[in-house]
């Protein structure tokens, strides 16, 4: 079961103010500086959350007794203010109307009674500014019962006297009844939203190390993982469908050590995890902390089912590379929902994820949802990185001005829809007169100083520059800026993309481009010219001999948006492929 959120204070160093978890997804990252209060966050949902949602109501007092009291000493905020306890569940505005239609599903009921619940529910009172429905459930004391955080004369006004009466004889069917006693705390009650039950938790530690043979496990830190690796290795006949979860390790232990050969076994003793690889035999702690490290959480990942999994500190001996190909299996090959507390920026984007920044305001912490990249970059900032520690972008592509930016990435996207602009490249422009000041050696490489050249690779060693010939025949040769460029961009890590006609346009279908040319100018008659060397933008307009050249960017845009991609125009295949093969690289082979 996975959750959609969850919020609570009252609990260690969240003190004050509600602490909201939400919107979840699969993959969540509780990021923040050391001491500050993530793993909290992790040990609320593990002890506390099951406790908390158990003492929610009457119906739950067997539930509470066989559980007992999580709740210690140790758990207590410290603060001079009296401690309110509460928890609090969310529903999205996605799922709104449904929850409603739940709740008002009988015969009975008519919309008008559903119009009135959703008037009510998406008041200040439970709706946020995101549009998502809040139930808080607060307590004086973690020993008393959970009850709805509402104040009943606030919310009086939300409805008129005989819209309260109407929605309780809906939800309740009863009659008469007196509007603060009966009407409104009853309705409130009825429309209210706890989960059903706990997910299952399961808390994987810090320190995680393969255990002794014959070690039992009480949890998955690494303690028994040999004696489970074996179970699935060899399963029984009524239980051969575990086989796959074994060959699913397997492969994602190819995929860390790039080799396809590569291949565990757990021998009869039992005693250690073995690897076949090139021939060779050799123990898992051969091959290194890293690889030790990610075998142990891709198997515990693997071996637990719709599991809620907390990992602490996940990138602890793992190399940046590791630490993204740990998140996309665990993203892309399990079905468990998954929170890692970190202080790594190289997670922020290796997989599809909510962020959430914890940080510490006079000794109490603070949970804040992260969606921007300016919101990202804050984060970088306040754990220590610098720019020359993330070397920015994994690869830049410079252009001449932004409807080659549109090209590139409408050609791009053709080829491999999972390279992202802004992950995997950025695009940088240098029109104009900016080109001749340009350089792709080292700034210590330079012979000419005064020319002032920029060197584009200490921005970044992995760049590529694409520009137009500009030539007006085949036989016609680039002028001298631009071999510079080329020879100094090939002798690099890069390379450079020359068109081979006459500019980016050539490499489209010319009757298409003049169709974009006339959508955008409605007054266009027609190209002047088609053809490998000609200037694609100009137009002649209607009964007219006047001659204009089109928008660049505009006919990009509308070309780009109204058309799927030809590559067999020159050699236009050949550099997207060879580009985003080199995007690929750069990324260091892991998309």
């Amino acid at each position: 079961m996975y959750l959609n959120g969850f919020g609570f204070s009252g609990y260690r160093s969240f003190v004050e103010g509600l602490s909201k978890i939400s919107p979840l997804q699969k993959v969540n990252l509780i990021i923040g500086k050391n001491n500050v209060g993530k793993s909290n966050i992790v040990n609320f949902l593990n002890e506390q959350y099951p406790y908390f949602l158990s003492k929610i109501g009457n119906q739950r007092q067997f539930e509470r007794q066989e559980q007992g009291v999580p709740f210690k000493s140790i758990d207590q905020p410290i603060s001079n203010k009296p401690i309110i306890h509460k928890i609090a569940f969310p529903i999205l505005s996605t799922e709104i109307d449904s929850f409603i239609n739940g709740k008002l599903s009988n015969e009975t009921t008519h919309r008008r009674h559903r119009e009135l619940a959703k008037k009510l529910l998406e008041s200040e009172v439970f709706k946020d500014k995101k549009g998502d429905l809040w139930f808080v459930y607060k307590a004086n004391s973690h020993t008393a019962q959970f009850t709805l955080d509402v104040d009943i004369e606030a919310i009086l006004p939300v409805l008129e006297q005989h819209e309260w009466q109407q929605l309780w004889g809906a939800l309740t069917n009863q009659w008469q009844g007196d509007l603060r006693a009966h009407w409104i705390p009853q309705t409130l009650e009825a429309l209210s939203y706890a989960p059903a039950s706990s997910p299952k938790v399961e808390v994987i530690p810090a320190i995680r190390k393969v255990g002794n043979a014959g070690s039992e496990a009480s949890d998955f830190s690494g303690e028994g993982i040999i004696e489970r690796l074996a179970k699935i290795q060899n399963p029984p006949l009524t239980e051969q469908e575990e086989k796959q979860k074994f060959l699913a390790i397997n492969s994602f232990v190819q995929e860390v050590l790039e080799n396809k050969s590569a291949m565990i076994e757990i021998p009869y003793e039992r005693d250690m995890i073995l690897i076949h690889m090139d021939g060779k035999t050799l123990p898992l702690e051969s091959l290194g902390t890293g690889v030790h490290e990610v075998v142990i959480l891709a198997s515990a990942a693997t071996l637990l089912d719709e599991t809620i999994i907390c990992v602490e500190e996940p990138e602890l001996h793992l190399h940046p590379l590791l630490q993204r190909k740990l998140l996309k299996y665990l993203s892309e090959s399990t079905t468990n929902q998954y929170f890692f507390t970190t202080h790594s920026a190289h997670l922020l984007d290796a997989v599809e994820s909510e962020i959430f920044h914890v940080v510490q305001v006079d000794g109490a912490s603070q949970v804040n949802a992260i969606s921007s990249t300016k919101e990202k970059s804050g984060i970088c900032h306040d754990l220590g990185y610098k720019a020359s520690d993330i070397l920015q972008a994994n690869c830049i592509i410079w252009v001449e001005g932004p409807s080659d930016r549109i090209y590139l990435n409408y050609w791009i996207r053709a080829k491999n829809s999972k390279l992202i602009e802004g992950v995997h490249y950025s695009i940088m422009f240098f029109g104009g007169r900016l080109f001749s000041h340009l350089s792709a050696q080292d700034s210590d490489e330079i012979e000419d100083k005064i020319n002032d050249f920029i060197s584009v690779r200490n921005l970044n060693r992995h760049t590529v520059i694409m520009f137009d010939s500009d030539k007006e025949s085949p036989r016609a040769r680039i002028n001298s800026t631009k071999q510079r460029l080329k020879n100094e961009f090939n002798d690099g890590s890069g390379f450079a993309w020359v068109t081979k006609g006459r500019e980016v346009e050539n490499y489209l279908n010319v009757d298409l481009v003049e169709k974009s040319v006339k959508a955008v100018h409605p007054s266009a008659q027609g190209l002047i010219a088609k053809g490998d060397w000609e200037n694609l933008l100009k137009y002649t307009k209607q009964n007219s001999r006047t001659e204009r050249t089109a928008s660049k960017v505009k006919v990009a845009r509308h070309y780009t948006e109204h058309n799927t991609v030809d590559f067999n125009v020159l050699d236009l295949n050949t550099c997207a492929n060879k580009l985003c093969e080199f995007i690929i690289s750069a990324n260091g082979n892991e998309i």
